[in-house]
């Protein structure tokens, strides 16, 4: 399942730093398409390998078929394999959905992707039916859309623009699998989804998403298999009118397969398509080294803190929220400190009212197990309340954790308290989503301390 992304050229057989230079800056304009393919979306195993999800997905559905190692590697011949043997389109999606629901939270990513996220691409094209890439921007603080196209139910155009001020878009092309009638699983499905984005106007993929790969621009394809006839359709319809306007390279996952001759005809006399002779592990970091040094070899971590943020929990019983708020924080330019921080430090009560004069952001993460009588910052709070003045460079901002009488306690008395709806977060099932609101509210208050 070889790995593409693109650019330009003709006969390349070796990237020089000329072009490095130009996806890099291209990237850094905003002016550059990221599609990620199947193969770009790895989690890692027990052997330390990583290995796509469609196919890991595609092994767990294929258990008892007896098909060839090909065949129980395509999550496309596995579904339709079972459709074949009298399994329900329903059962088929639900099968896919549990074990994306499972993935979510203990498939290990590459780090590849979670670099490429940091990079200010404007739209990002997914072909595979998880969030995964967009978690990365959530977990960054960093603003963006997340969409889908329902071949099932179209809607009409959303009217998406890409203007420089506007977040970058996260489209999935092939459905998204909490949608469960978006999924675009069997050849039955591809059919009915070629038809619709070839067919009639309000079915299509929306315009203005279309619009946008009319003007030029790099193409970088991550993890295609260009002996898919699907995407050869897909290019087609994406592409219709902006045959000269693309740039492509292809690139292969490290151990796959390479493109053959005849696709390679194909996607060179159609699309200008390049296979230089590097896989996209290699392209990635060597295009990561091309962009820092056009970034000037700056890196956040070098720039002093501009604030100092203090969380106040119950370590023993809490530390799970506490350490997933902090991973939200660390993009941040802060101090962040915890009582962890204070072993060592001498008596606990001294240290923690000295920490709380020279923070700027105070955060008690609240739960029942907070205001346990053994809690040493319970006799803070009154004084946190009177303090708090985010005008004057002091923020008490409590997060509500798990639910509990925060009303009763002194902090109820403040309208900083976060999520706004005072909704526990702890079992919400958006947890990912309520830390990175608490983040961003952070940095926005942060940089625009005086």
């Amino acid at each position: 399942m070889p790995d593409e992304s693109t650019a330009q050229s003709g006969g390349v057989t070796e990237l020089t730093d000329t072009i490095y230079q130009n996806i890099a800056r291209n990237i850094s304009e905003g002016s550059c398409v990221l599609f990620l393919g199947p193969a770009a979306i790895t989690a890692r195993q027990a052997d330390g390998t990583y290995r796509p999800l469609t196919e890991l997905c595609a092994n767990e559905l294929a258990k008892g078929l007896n098909l060839s190692k090909e065949e129980e590697d395509s999550l496309t011949q596995v579904a339709s394999t079972l459709r074949i043997r009298q399994r329900s389109d329903t059962m088929i999606i639900s099968s896919v959905q549990d074990f994306y629901s499972k993935a979510e939270h203990n498939a290990e990513l590459h780090p590849m992707l979670e670099q490429l996220a940091d990079l200010p691409f404007r739209i990002i094209i997914n072909t595979t039916p998880d969030d995964f890439f967009a978690r990365f921007y959530a977990t960054a603080v960093r603003d963006y859309r997340f969409d889908f196209f329902n071949f099932r139910k179209p809607v009409s155009d959303l009217l998406f623009t890409f203007n420089d001020d506007d977040a970058p878009l996260i489209y999935n092309l092939f459905g998204y699998y909490k949608k469960s009638e978006s999924l675009v699983l069997t050849y039955n499905d591809q059919l009915a989804y070629v038809n619709k984005i070839t067919g009639v106007q309000h079915e299509r993929l929306p315009d203005s998403l279309l619009a946008a790969f009319s003007v030029p621009r790099f193409y970088l394809f991550l993890g295609f298999d260009f002996e898919d006839w699907s995407l050869r359709v897909l290019l087609d319809a994406l592409f219709k009118n902006a045959r000269n306007s693309i740039q492509p390279f292809a690139y292969p996952l490290k151990g796959k397969r390479e493109t053959g001759p005849y696709a390679k005809v194909f996607f060179q006399g159609e699309f200008k398509m390049e296979f230089p002779k590097s896989d996209m592990e290699t392209f990635i970091s060597t295009l990561l080294e091309h962009y820092k040094k056009l970034e000037g070899g700056a890196s956040s971590d070098s720039t002093a803190p501009q604030a100092q943020v203090l969380i106040l929990h119950n370590d023993a019983k809490d530390d799970d929220g506490c350490t997933a708020l902090l991973k939200h924080l660390q993009p941040l330019k802060v101090r962040a400190l915890t009582v962890k921080d204070a072993v060592g430090q001498g008596d606990l009560q001294q240290w923690l009212t000295t920490a709380v004069e020279q923070s700027q952001v105070v955060i008690p993460l609240v739960s029942a197990d907070f205001f346990d009588d053994k809690n040493p910052a319970l006799t803070l709070l009154d004084d946190l309340v009177k303090k708090n003045n985010p005008r004057n460079r002091f923020l008490v901002m409590p997060v509500l954790w798990k639910n509990c009488a925060i009303d009763a306690s002194p902090l109820g008395a403040l309208r900083t308290t976060r999520p706004l709806n005072r909704m526990a977060i702890s079992g919400s099932g958006q947890e990912d989503k309520f830390f990175a609101e608490i983040a961003d509210t952070l940095k926005k208050y942060i940089e625009n301390l005086s």
